[in-house]
């Protein structure tokens, strides 16, 4: 890992480390790239933010996705139509920001 690398739990939390390990040495697409980050990644940011949500930043500035997806769970929020989906799909998105640098690779 990178000198930047996010502190994930990975000596507390074998879902984690396995999770981790399964990523690790494939390079990764940026967070907003067309088709989605690839399966391994994905399983990882799903992970984080089911069980580790206090480690996934928030949503990031300049990035088409964040802009999207958090304008999109406001607008659902106001009119009462906010499902847990929704949400789930905005934090597993803003993980695979903790996951990955800005040219794409993972940290």
């Amino acid at each position: 890992m990178s000198a930047d690398s996010p502190a994930l739990p990975t000596a507390a939390c074998p879902d984690c480390a396995r999770l981790h390990q399964a990523v690790r040495p494939m390079d990764r697409p940026r967070p907003d790239a067309p088709g989605g980050a690839p399966r391994p990644l994905s399983a990882l940011a799903r992970h984080l933010a089911n069980r580790h949500l206090d480690l996934v930043p928030g949503w990031v500035d300049g990035c088409d996705r964040c802009d999207e997806v958090s304008t999109a769970l406001r607008e659902a929020a106001d009119q009462g139509l906010l499902g847990a989906g929704a949400a789930q799909a905005g934090a597993e998105h803003r993980a695979l920001h903790l996951l990955t640098a800005p040219d794409g690779r993972f940290r």
